[in-house]
């Protein structure tokens, strides 16, 4: 009996490490998010001039122009962290989120009374959504502190214990200084306290549902606490005016730029998702009583993580919280030490594997500036500078950040800033690249007297049959071209 338990604990460890890896494996690649540049370089502006950005300093577009940075803090984290320790820092902090990540799901998922192996693989399948996710974006922060966020709620609907609920508006006073989607853990606050005003109303009509005692003035506190706490940024209510301006403003983005397209359904892990989904409405439609609170926040990360493929978290973390809430709604977990994987051992197992694959890819200061100069027109840049060529700049969406990075004497003509250009400047410019009809009347393009360009783009293949231009620098990753008189 004792060997069988052995091989348990031994097979429980070895499928923990293999799921704690899931998400740190993938970060150990180079890094190739072009909006990492400019994110750096305003948090070098920032740190400089000790000071937060409310104007546009880096762009041709208007010099001065009103613009916030509402991922403040996190620029200022991504910078500190490369100052001090270059690309591998941004590396191995993705590794850690990654590994924070997985522990918050796991959080949310154990001692639900589900057999371990169930757990297990549910979590497995969660993180397998969110390995696209894996860049040094300020999301990462967001899908921490939104596990974060339901951990609480559940905790506290499930104890009836309102005390918990008061550790929100804390969580939130730093949510709203690194990311703006501080707005999805702030509707959850708000679907828990519709739902109290809810079961007013359902119990006259002797609807059977679940209820938490939860009291009504202490959720209306903490909603305002809450509400509140994102004040407490250097913006105030210019968060707000940012929030609206993306939900329902700027929504061209959303058919214009790659990440915020839908999911398309040609990889494994959109699949996943749509199964999660799935599986997380049965498991609403099968328990014996309805959530309200479960039900409406199903449906909006639906509508979140369906509308663009970046925001797929929402929907497998929700899908967790609700198959550990459906679970304790049958009685409290008895869990025996046999039942619990030791979670110790796995981690220390997940780190001796991460330094295999460290060492194996050879993760390391030079390589992963060989991986830029493959990706990024670094040697464009050198050359640009050697022979002091003068702007006006055009360059692509995805080169602005690194541009602003590496080029800051020259302001960028676009750059991935969405809510600095506006939509149908964003997709001139991504038309202009592709080589549609009418390129050539691109008001940036008639301006500029220096093209940094990508060799793949169809617009590259244009500018060498023009007179007006002429090419000054190739490599195998970009042509530097300069207008002729």
């Amino acid at each position: 009996m004792r060997f069988s338990n052995c091989q348990q604990s031994v097979r429980r460890t070895l499928l923990l490490s293999l799921v704690f890896l899931i998400l740190p494996a993938q970060a150990l690649l180079p890094v190739d998010d072009p909006d990492i540049w400019w994110r750096l370089k305003l948090g070098e502006w920032m740190a400089s001039h000790h000071a937060v950005l409310y104007a546009d300093y880096f762009s041709a577009l208007d010099i001065g122009r009103p613009w916030i940075e509402y991922s403040w803090l996190f620029s200022l984290l991504v910078y500190w962290i490369h100052a001090h320790f270059g690309l591998v820092g941004l590396v191995y902090f993705m590794v850690v989120m990654g590994l924070a990540l997985t522990y918050g799901a796991y959080r949310l998922i154990r001692g639900t009374g589900l057999p371990v192996y169930a757990e297990i693989a549910v979590i497995a399948i969660a993180l397998a959504t969110m390995k696209s996710l894996m860049t040094p974006r300020p999301w990462l922060v967001t899908i921490l502190l939104f596990e974060v966020e339901l951990f609480i709620i559940y905790r506290a609907r499930r104890t009836e214990n309102e005390r918990l609920l008061w550790f929100l508006p804390v969580l939130f006073v730093a949510w709203a200084n690194f990311h703006i989607q501080f707005i999805y853990g702030l509707a959850v606050v708000g679907l828990l306290l519709g739902e109290a005003l809810f079961g007013r109303w359902a119990r006259v009509y002797g609807w059977d549902i679940v209820m938490p005692s939860l009291s009504l003035r202490t959720l209306t506190f903490v909603t305002l606490a809450c509400l509140g706490a994102t004040f407490l940024t250097p913006y105030h209510f210019l968060l707000y005016e940012q929030v609206f301006d993306y939900a329902f403003v700027q929504v061209g983005a959303f058919q214009l730029v790659s990440e915020l397209h839908p999911m398309f359904f040609r990889s494994l892990g959109d699949w996943l998702v749509l199964a999660m989904t799935i599986f997380a409405a049965y498991t609403l439609g099968w328990q014996r009583k309805w959530s309200p609170f479960s039900t409406a926040l199903l449906l909006i990360a639906a509508f979140v993580g369906y509308r663009a493929r970046r925001d797929v978290w929402m929907i497998a973390i929700v899908s967790l919280a609700i198959f550990s809430d459906a679970a304790n709604a049958f009685g409290p977990a008895k869990e025996s030490d046999l039942s619990k994987p030791p979670l110790t051992p796995a981690i220390f197992l997940t780190l001796i594997v991460l330094g295999f694959i460290i060492h194996y890819r050879g993760i390391d200061e030079t390589k992963l500036q060989t991986a830029v100069r493959e990706n990024f027109p670094v040697a464009a840049v050198d050359y640009v500078k050697k022979n002091h060529l003068p702007g006006p700049l055009f360059n692509h969406f995805d080169w602005g950040g690194f541009l602003i990075w590496s080029l800051p004497e020259i302001p960028v003509s676009m750059d991935g800033r969405t809510g600095l250009y506006g939509d149908r400047r964003i997709e001139r410019s991504l038309e202009t690249w592709n080589g549609t009809p009418g390129w050539e009347a691109d008001p940036d393009l008639r301006r500029a007297k220096l093209v940094i360009a990508d060799r793949a783009r169809a617009l590259t293949r244009l500018l060498r049959t023009q007179a007006a231009f002429k090419v000054v620098f190739e490599d195998s990753t970009a042509v530097v071209f300069v207008r002729v008189g």
